[in-house]
């Protein structure tokens, strides 16, 4: 029962990589940038409450809330080229987010399958590999998306960090219930 949950988690898994590669390019760019805004918020909440908790340690107010605003506002407007470059880096982020999961999925469903050791590695990585490439196939038939074979080395990097957390951390783990 236990094999045929991860492997029914896998393919879900699997089938939300499909999802996000389906959206068109203007969909999946709002939802990258609403990502990027989200950040820029909360790093404006965190940069406004030090310069508050600054402000009353010393017991005296130098700013006002909306004039602290206002300061956040010309100093940390993020210019348009930027954005994009930060977009891109969320978009790619995300990639390789996606791949780092499937990584751990798939790694940790060949070793409930007792594959282990340098097969496993074999295997998760033409896995995650394939679906990457296959992925991008995919993606030159949506709107606005494109097929890049740096972004299925993108994928591949993400998928090649998971299986190394995997393992690192399973060997850790595996060394500790040993000693």
């Amino acid at each position: 029962m236990k094999k045929v949950a991860l492997i029914l988690i896998c393919f879900i898994w699997m089938g939300f990589i499909f999802y996000n590669s389906s959206n068109s390019g203007n969909v999946s760019n709002k939802r990258s940038y609403s990502i990027l805004n989200n950040l820029k918020n909360i790093k404006n909440k965190i940069l406004e409450n030090k310069v508050e908790s600054k402000s009353q340690s010393s017991k005296i107010k130098i700013f006002n809330k909306s004039s602290i605003e206002t300061k956040f506002k010309k100093v940390f407007e993020i210019p348009d080229n930027r954005q994009e470059r930060l977009n891109f880096i969320v978009r790619k982020c995300a990639h390789m987010f996606e791949y780092f999961i499937l990584a751990i999925l798939v790694s940790i469903l060949l070793f409930t399958f007792k594959l282990k050791g340098k097969q496993a590695i074999v295997y998760i990585m033409f896995i995650c590999l394939f679906y990457a490439v296959t992925d991008e196939f995919h993606q030159q038939f949506i709107a606005g998306r494109t097929s890049l074979v740096s972004d299925s080395l993108i994928d591949f990097t993400g998928s090649l960090i998971g299986m190394f957390l995997f393992y690192l951390l399973y060997y850790k783990i595996l060394n500790k219930h040993k000693a």
